[in-house]
């Protein structure tokens, strides 16, 4: 099964800019969501993309983040309404 099934990928710069606004460091985060704080590095500077859906939503979470589109590394596609 290809990793894009079962995994959601991360904009690596709002991650950072939500998590600066916020005010929290790389190893408080990684601390709160039990991974290594490497691995919080990585999805920030894009070397790592991808995440499981419980970690997206816990990073949510943490960062108080009412729209979970915020951290999404591609917006998902819009309906829009017929004429």
């Amino acid at each position: 099964m290809p990793a894009t099934d079962r995994t959601i990928e991360v904009h690596g710069f709002a991650l950072r800019e939500i998590r600066e606004l916020r005010g929290r460091t790389v190893t408080d985060l990684a601390d709160a969501l039990g991974v290594d704080r490497s691995y919080i590095t990585h999805l920030e500077i894009g070397s790592k993309r991808r995440v499981s859906p419980e970690l997206y939503h816990a990073l949510c979470a943490e960062l108080l983040v009412r729209d979970a589109r915020a951290l999404l590394a591609v917006a998902p596609v819009r309906q829009h309404a017929s004429a």
